[in-house]
């Protein structure tokens, strides 16, 4: 069979994998709105977004050339040297996807899929003027000028995108404020009229110019017409919102379900070109140079100079896969989860940790902020105030939407629009820019970022944007690695890459899997109930106990062989350890804000066991730091001694920590504890003793020993937390007998 159609077959396989890793990363665009506000259940929104999935796939022809000449110059390659190029793309595009949609990370696939074109093709071009004597510089291979456009398109939609999501959201809600009632009942209509005009507008008749079924007089007579047609379909749309509002319905709410759909569709229509643009490039080269008989190697590519409109088969088959991708994804689900945490109105868990310089960030705008509210007449600030009050009852709800109506269809609106509008002009807009710093706008504007969580929200937005750019380094780099492995090895190297792509989302999938599972039991245990959460915290510290003893195991063992690789693994284990407690105590608290029951010595009881496993869980930190400190730093092992008691602590902690976990979990009365604690205290006293008499010996250096005698007492502090987790235990959780 011939290499070069078999590399066509590759491209598309790699297409629809392309396409399922694509849709799972840019879902977090068109879903988040909908699922926060919790418009529809989520079967309902599914259905919305997979139709308008696949009537964008349709809209997408005129972006589709792209790929064929708006990163590199085609007329300076060779059929050979393109699909070296096409190849090096799609191969990296899965790659980086994966693995940013197996971290719960929304990236860009628009910049992905620039920077790989513009990877490979310098990859290939520097390979094309080395071995060929008298080649034209490489930078007369790249397009430069239309790429600068694309990257510079890309920025500023950052920019745009987050100002007006404020400026909108500001106005929105000062406009609707937080309260249902009959006063706003008239905004609302007049307000989901005017949105879904401008979506109509936007999406379809802007869009229509890259229609792959709609004929160019098609597009000029609405284009002749566009003020009559608006007038029609705003009065259209009037007439639809106030048949809803007084249905006793929320006119938004349709709003929000019409936004998914066209940012759906925006979505589809723009971005398709990152999945499915360098497949069919690719396919219409192998078509070019079959028909032509001459060499691959010295048949130019002129022929993806000319205008494309896309096939509507191959179009109509990327929707539908986009749109069961969306129903079957976990990973999709994970990456929107990532969007909606940062940009819910309540506190909560945060998943990102705040640095300098979103802490830096949030004290910037603190300041600025009180210097405009200086100069706010008193009576504005509390006008404004009043307006972006919240409900008592609606901030204490139990499981709330993470927003409400208004901030979803400002949203979704403000979204769409501005992605249709870089669709006209054939700009592939990052979508997952634009829908994510709308968004994130909108929040701000909208006072969810409080000063209780400012600064995560804060670093939780640079760590996607720093993602970004990670993809635009990464994706350059990679793609033009690729592109030499194949230039270098040919069909050799392609067959490898296709094995380690396999690998790689065989694994992905695997890890991905095991967090989800783990996530999904740890939410599980939400309960508004507060007999409930007492109910499961056995459970909960039996799991810390479990953790903390295998964490000090290993800490043990590896102090006592010097073996980094289990240090490294208790590092690891105790880390993934502090965002789950720190999870437990927040949702405990929450629980009594909402319940509010009364004081008394069961729930304080409660309270001071959560504050007990803060304790053992910043001993067992220390101890393997410390441990990690003694193998790293390359200290001298332990004598014989010390050696032999501290293996014989170790042993006797699992097997107290097993009795203690049994106790919790049976709800037993005291049982050998006792005498477990004892003889670790007795070893401890033994190790502590030797390590001093070695100090006198001068056996041991007295850095040695210092760093010795502070695990010893750590490791007592963990016998002592042991200790009073037991006796809090029988005092608030034993149930009496008898």
């Amino acid at each position: 069979m011939d290499i070069y159609l078999i590399a066509i077959l590759v491209l598309f396989a790699l297409a629809v994998i392309d396409l399922s890793v694509g849709v799972s990363n840019d879902a977090v665009n068109f879903l988040n709105s909908a699922l926060g506000s919790r418009v529809a259940t989520r079967r309902t929104i599914l259905i919305v977004a997979s139709l308008g999935v696949i009537v964008g796939a349709l809209f997408s022809s005129g972006i589709m050339e792209v790929a064929r000449k708006g990163i590199f110059n085609p007329e300076m390659f060779s059929f050979a040297d393109v699909m070296i190029v096409f190849l090096a793309v799609m191969i990296a595009d899965v790659i980086l996807l994966d693995t940013f949609n197996t971290f719960a990370l929304p990236t860009s696939t628009t910049v992905s899929i620039v920077f790989e074109l513009l990877g490979a093709a310098t990859a290939v071009a520097i390979l094309h003027v080395t071995h060929t004597p008298g080649a034209p510089p490489f930078i007369e291979f790249i397009n430069g000028q239309r790429a600068l456009i694309i990257v510079g398109g890309i920025g500023l939609s950052v920019v745009a995108a987050f100002v007006v999501g404020s400026i909108v959201q500001f106005v929105s809600r000062l406009l609707f404020t937080f309260e249902e009632n009959s006063r706003t009942a008239g905004a609302r209509v007049v307000w989901g009229a005017l949105a879904l005009t401008m979506i109509t507008y936007f999406l379809f008749m802007k869009g229509i110019k890259g229609a792959s079924f709609v004929t160019p007089e098609s597009v000029d007579y609405v284009q002749g017409h566009t003020l009559i047609i608006l007038v029609v379909v705003f009065a259209l749309w009037l007439v639809v919102t106030t048949a809803i509002q007084r249905s006793g319905r929320h006119p938004l709410a349709f709003v929000v379900l019409a936004g998914t759909f066209a940012l759906a569709m925006a979505f589809a229509s723009n971005d398709l070109v990152n999945f499915v643009g360098v497949p069919l490039a690719g396919l219409a080269s192998w078509r070019a140079w079959s028909a032509s008989g001459a060499d691959p190697e010295l048949f130019l590519m002129e022929a993806l100079k000319e205008p494309v409109r896309g096939d509507t088969i191959y179009l109509l088959g990327a929707g539908l896969v986009m749109a069961i991708t969306l129903w079957v994804s976990s990973k999709a689900r994970s990456v929107t989860q990532t969007g909606i945490d940062l940009s819910r109105q309540d506190e909560g868990a945060e998943r990102f940790r705040p640095g300098p310089v979103s802490r830096g960030l949030v004290r910037a705008f603190i300041a600025s902020g009180e210097s405009v509210r200086a100069l706010t007449p008193e009576n504005w600030r509390t006008e404004i105030a009043r307006r972006f009050a919240r409900e008592e009852r609606a901030a204490e709800m139990r499981d709330a939407p993470a927003f409400d109506l208004v901030r979803a269809s400002v949203n979704l609106s403000v979204a769409s629009i501005l992605i249709a509008i870089a669709t006209s002009f054939k700009l592939p807009l990052s979508t997952t820019f634009v829908g994510f710093m709308v968004a994130m706008g909108s929040s701000l504007a909208d006072r969810a970022w409080g000063r209780d969580s400012a600064a995560y929200r804060v670093a939780g937005v640079l760590s996607v944007l720093t993602g970004w750019f990670v993809t635009a380094a990464a994706a350059f780099l990679l793609a033009a690695f690729i592109a030499v492995m194949l230039s270098t090895f040919g069909a050799a190297a392609l067959l490898v890459l296709v094995g380690l792509v396999a690998f790689i989302l065989y694994r992905s999938y695997r890890y991905h899997a095991t967090r989800t599972d783990r996530e999904e039991r740890s939410r599980a245990r939400d309960s508004s109930s507060f007999e409930h959460q007492a109910h499961l915290l056995a459970d909960q510290v039996s799991e810390v106990l479990s953790t903390c003893s295998i964490s000090v195991d290993e800490s043990v063992h590896g102090l006592l062989e010097g073996n980094r690789v289990l240090l490294d693994q208790a590092r690891r284990r105790i880390d993934d350890l502090e965002p789950n407690l720190a999870r437990k105590e927040l949702v405990f608290v929450r629980v009594l804000k909402r319940v509010r029951p009364e004081i008394d010595d069961r729930l304080l009881g409660h309270l001071e066991i959560l504050a007990c496993q803060q304790d053992l869980y910043q001993t067992v930190d220390t101890i393997v730091d410390m441990a990690r400190s003694h193998v790293f730093n390359a200290h001298a092992r332990l004598t014989p001694e010390v050696a032999e008691r501290l293996g014989e602590f170790n042993h006797v902690q699992k097997e107290a920590v097993e009795r203690h976990v049994e106790a919790w979990r049976e709800d037993l009365s005291p049982t050998r504890l006792a005498d477990d604690l004892a003889r670790l205290e007795r070893l401890l006293t033994d190790m502590t003793e030797i390590a001093v008499g070695n100090l006198y010996k001068k056996t041991r250096p007295v850095k040695f020993t210092t760093l010795l005698l502070t695990i010893l007492t750590e490791l007592a502090d963990f016998v002592r937390e042991l200790d009073r987790l037991d006796q809090l235990r029988q005092k608030y959780i034993v149930r009496p007998t008898g």
